[in-house]
């Protein structure tokens, strides 16, 4: 684990199986460097809505046992899914949050000087980390893992539009083809919705949503599968995998069932092309 500035950038544990989770948008700490210049109507519930809420209940504490390594940062703040040149408002240090909210009092967000510094004691590192464990032999397998919210949100590409329960992606199409063959091939993307599919009636599903089972869709997995050189991913079958948030808002009893859901998925991939 690293620490600066008495935050730790990530945290980081080993597992038995040799599948890596990363959750990037899981972090629940403000780093004392933009506290000062938090806009006042800057609320603790706009920070947790642009978080990825539920990611610990889902994804935390696996019976499977996969590696995981999570960013401790709110996403509000830093967002290791971005390139750290990124200066967009919802780039690598947001000026919005991804439903519009201001973060900070000035338009233009934090002063360079301090917009550096939350890139080189948290980001940094983290990618840093990251991309250790992508290149360890330890770790043959690697999912980055999110939630997202039940309606497309209004910077997305599905705004207003309902969301499926699970999307798995593979920087490719809707059929599951992956654009790079670095990136996770469509048979384990297939594997992973039968396994989903087949687990639904596990769930309390009385809400809205439009599929069991996307790819790619509204989400390609390009942030997190581009942020690499794809030669460091090959062979690793990376995903992305996108959770719902309805299915915990609409019933918190839905964390077990979904957990399980998210063991076997983990189990999958480890025991992938192995035979």
């Amino acid at each position: 684990m690293s620490q600066v500035a008495g935050i730790h950038p990530y945290e980081y544990v080993q597992g038995t199986l040799p599948v890596l989770l990363e959750l990037p948008h899981g972090g629940h700490l403000t780093p004392d460097e933009v506290k000062c210049y938090l806009h006042p109507k800057f609320t603790p519930g706009d920070r947790r809505e642009d978080s990825d809420e539920f990611s610990d209940e889902l994804y935390l504490g696996l019976p499977a046992s996969p590696h995981i390594l999570r960013f401790m940062i709110w996403r509000a703040h830093a967002d290791p899914n971005r390139e750290c040149d990124d200066l967009q408002p919802d780039g690598t240090v947001k000026t919005l949050t991804s439903q519009g909210v201001k973060i900070y009092q000035s338009d233009r967000g934090l002063p360079e000087p301090v917009r550096q510094q939350v890139i080189d004691r948290y980001i940094r590192p983290h990618r840093a980390r990251l991309a250790e464990l992508i290149a360890s032999p330890a770790c043959e397998k690697v999912a980055f893992c999110h939630t997202m919210p039940g309606i497309g949100t209004r910077t997305s590409v599905d705004k207003g539009e309902l969301r499926p329960l699970f999307t798995f992606g593979n920087a490719g199409d809707t059929d599951g083809r992956p654009s790079l063959d670095c990136f996770a091939e469509r048979a384990l993307l297939l594997a992973l919705a039968e396994i989903v599919e087949t687990s639904v009636a596990d769930l309390d599903v009385g809400f809205n949503f439009c599929d069991v089972i996307r790819f790619n869709h509204p989400y390609t997995g390009d942030n997190s599968l581009n942020r690499f050189d794809p030669h460091d991913l090959r062979g690793k079958q990376p995903l992305t995998i996108e959770i719902n948030r309805d299915l915990i808002l609409h019933n918190p009893d839905n964390i077990a069932p979904t957990r399980a859901i998210v063991n076997r998925l983990v189990l999958a991939m480890a025991g992938w092309g192995r035979g």
